[in-house]
């Protein structure tokens, strides 16, 4: 990391702002030490200290960072960035994971601070999540801190702000559906004979390694047609599930996902 940001607040570390801060400050000390964790449940401040190595703070003094990351529920969302916007100099950077909230919101909120727009999952605890960008008033050496902060997270992707409700669905909603999936594959493997345990140890590492192999950007279809041997027993499996219309059902999933994105 470059001198900027000298200091990171992070508001709210419930569940996201929580996995936030660990995968921001995880393997690099050099970003730990300028964590500055805030929340108005002193517990979870406690918990996200002992988890990234960060320092307790006053929602005060963790709005007077250089890049704040507010993480709170919408409801608190404009206390929080009123504080922001009465915290200190001008060109503060205001990081949001504010559920609903677009640029123009937030600049209403916190005027003249440079906005990142942000849509994690949680899986950007173990820097493997997927953390969707939109942003405004940022320059260049900025944008590449905050780029060069997000990286360790998993896949930082650039999208205009319009395809947030789609980013949501997908980056937010996808663990849900996907671990809807384990679920059914989870029982199928009980049902089949396995144990619990068995079962869902060899389920996690199933997952696993086909999101390792479609990590170069592979196509699933292409990988379902190299697994399925002809009167195999893939192929026996897949006729089930197309039978069921999964591919339709899961596609509609994510559009009704997206939809109440939008409608947040």
């Amino acid at each position: 990391m470059g001198a900027w940001p000298a200091s990171i607040g992070v508001i709210g570390v419930g569940a996201m702002g929580r996995a936030l801060a660990v995968g921001m400050g995880r393997g690099r000390p050099e970003v730990a030490g300028r964590l500055l964790i805030a929340d108005a449940v002193p517990a979870a401040v406690e918990a996200a200290v002992a988890e990234t190595a960060g320092r307790p703070a006053t929602i005060a003094q963790a709005a007077a960072c250089d890049l704040v990351c507010v993480a709170v529920k919408p409801k608190d969302a404009g206390d929080v960035l009123g504080a922001v916007a009465a915290g200190g100099g001008p060109g503060r950077v205001v990081l949001s994971v504010i559920a609903g909230w677009d640029l123009d919101r937030l600049g209403a909120a916190a005027p003249g601070c440079p906005l990142v727009r942000t849509m994690p999952n949680l899986a950007v605890r173990h820097g493997a999540g997927v953390v969707a960008v939109a942003t405004r008033g940022l320059d260049d050496e900025r944008a590449a801190a905050v780029g060069e902060l997000l990286a360790p997270l998993g896949a930082v992707v650039g999208l205009p702000e319009h395809l947030f409700p789609a980013a949501t669905a997908l980056a937010g909603s996808g663990p849900g559906l996907v671990a809807l999936v384990a679920e059914g594959l989870e029982e199928g493997a009980v049902a089949a004979g396995l144990g619990r345990d068995q079962a869902r140890q060899m389920v996690g590492a199933v997952l696993a390694g086909t999101a390792a192999l479609l990590s170069d950007g592979s196509d699933p279809a292409a990988l379902r047609q190299r697994v399925s041997s002809p009167a195999g027993t893939t192929i026996a499996g897949v006729a089930v599930l197309e039978r069921g219309a999964v591919r339709a059902h899961m596609a509609d999933a994510v559009l009704a996902a997206a939809r109440r994105a939008q409608e947040l």
